[in-house]
């Protein structure tokens, strides 16, 4: 029965030495010499300081690598046990424990050739392919909380409609800003919310989550509430823009 778990500071060279065993036995990934190089130095100058879970079944048969800010560096099974769910099962608990510490996305640079394998775990591009080393890969990340969107939630507001922004003075909050007691974000607070089709201040507000804005380059995603369901996009998206403007930003709707 195949055990899935973190690896303690003794199992990670298990860990390195599968990856370097896979990467030779699938003729380096395709790598040119210049990418296989870079490939393996990479293993050998940043391999320990990663942190991992390995699947046993009897024998290490699968590794994932990753660093502290969710994005796997390394995601590894045997060949002869491939496209048997270990990769999958790795990633789960991964995704189990970033949606423990409310991580906003879990990312990874797939080689082009693990691309539909990612896809296939719920991964999407975020960026073009970039050649480096030798090696090309692709941007991708997976988005964590969407499971909230519809959800019916109430924001308590400590920056209500018409406020000034405490970092940047210049700007007025074009809706009510506050946060959700029952959920915490990725920064350890509650998770941020704004209040969209409201036009005064307001205390409190119970609505429906419409949409999830993610930062890029931030582990802290805020939410859009809205007293129902039917909403403007282009509305909605004018009244976070204030704020959003100082923000490289991707949303998700419901």
């Amino acid at each position: 029965m195949m055990t899935v778990r973190r690896l303690s500071d003794d199992e990670v060279l298990d860990a390195l030495n599968l990856v370097r065993e896979v990467f030779f036995a699938e003729g380096n990934l395709g790598y040119p010499r210049e990418g296989a190089k870079a490939f393996l130095e990479f293993v050998s100058a940043t391999g320990e300081e990663l942190s991992w879970y390995g699947a046993y079944d009897g024998t290490l048969e699968g590794a994932l690598g990753f660093t502290d800010d969710y994005h796997i560096a390394l995601l590894f099974v045997r060949k002869d046990k491939q496209k048997t769910g270990i990769a999958r099962q790795l990633f789960e608990a991964l995704r189990k424990e970033a949606r423990a510490a409310a991580c906003s996305r879990i990312s990874v640079n797939a080689a082009v050739s693990a691309k539909a394998a990612y896809e296939a775990l719920g991964f999407e591009p975020c960026g073009e392919e970039e050649t480096r080393d030798g090696i090309t890969s692709v941007p991708m990340e997976y988005l964590m909380g969407t499971e909230y969107l519809g959800k019916t939630v109430t924001v308590t507001v400590d920056r209500p409609y018409g406020s000034l922004h405490p970092h940047y003075p210049d700007t007025e909050y074009p809706c009510n800003y506050g946060y959700v007691e029952d959920v915490l974000a990725a920064d350890g607070e509650f998770q941020d919310a704004y209040i969209v089709g409201v036009y005064e201040p307001v205390e409190t507000f119970t609505g429906i989550v419409i949409a999830i804005i993610y930062r890029r380059n931030d582990s802290e995603a805020k939410w859009v509430v809205s007293k129902t369901a039917s909403y403007d996009r282009q509305k909605v998206i004018d009244a976070v823009g204030e704020v959003e403007q100082y923000f490289e930003t991707r949303f998700v709707w419901l």
